[in-house]
């Protein structure tokens, strides 16, 4: 795909990069993104969430907004429903940036329960996404939406995103897989240390809260550490018992601040 872009529009591509390799987390990168991305494609409402694979289909998590939003449920918006020809795209094996007017036709579009049910009441109709994938592992998928009255996202809208998905791609994959661990084993920073501390957690709680906040899903976390979902399902009781909250999202929004 062609597009033109005027040599401003390319400095501050480049500036927003620079800003994305100096983010230090998942919810830096996350928020640049967001922050930034405005300036050169408008939308009214912008997510973004990791994504897993599990048995074949899209799972979403720590879901990072434009909204001001206090529990998972809030991103309802977003999550549910099933979304006609998704796998398509999220679960491709490479980075890809996709329309939703790509994957349906309006007409058929405006049918769908998770239109009428879930964007409408949000007044979101036009979606552009980026799924991003590195080595045939999805890292995270970004939306930024507008609203019926607003034109559809534009083939320069496509061509910004497919410019900045190969860097963005590189920066959560090396967020996601490098940031704890050394010789396969889960480091943490003294100023980690100090903020898990106050919580009392064993050595276990606090790599699952480590593993949590990076972005990693359940299949993932009993993976790597070893234990079976069960076992995982209890720590993160005790996890959410020590710390006051109900679900992962509350969880990541407790700890976003130092991982």
């Amino acid at each position: 795909m062609s597009s033109t872009l005027f040599d401003y529009e390319w400095q501050f591509l480049l500036q927003m990069v620079t800003r994305i390799n100096y983010s230090e987390s998942y919810a830096d990168v996350c928020n640049v993104i967001l922050q930034q991305i405005k300036t050169l494609i408008p939308y009214q409402n912008g997510v973004v969430f990791r994504s897993a694979r599990l048995k074949g289909d899209v799972v979403l998590s720590n879901p990072i907004t434009t909204e001001d939003v206090d529990d998972e449920s809030d991103h309802a918006f977003f999550t549910e429903g099933d979304y006609p020809h998704w796998n398509e795209f999220v679960m491709a094996p490479y980075s890809i940036v996709f329309r939703q007017s790509d994957i349906i036709p309006a007409a058929k579009w405006e049918k769908t329960r998770v239109y009428r049910e879930v964007w409408l009441p949000k007044n979101n109709y036009w979606g552009l996404f980026v799924s991003l994938v590195h080595a045939d592992s999805p890292l995270a998928v970004l939306g930024l939406m507008r609203p019926p009255s607003d034109e559809d996202f534009s083939p320069r809208d496509i061509y910004i995103l497919n410019a900045l998905k190969d860097p963005v791609e590189r920066k959560f994959s090396s967020i996601f897989e490098n940031k704890y661990l050394r010789n396969g084993n889960l480091i943490f920073s003294d100023r980690i240390k100090k903020a898990l501390a106050q919580y009392n957690f064993t050595r276990r709680e606090t790599e699952i809260v480590a593993l949590a906040c990076s972005g990693k899903s359940s299949e993932e976390m009993c993976s790597q550490l070893f234990i079976t979902h069960a076992t995982l399902a209890k720590h993160l009781s005790n996890i959410y018992s020590k710390t006051k909250v109900k679900n992962r999202t509350q969880l990541f929004s407790l700890f976003s601040k130092i991982f």
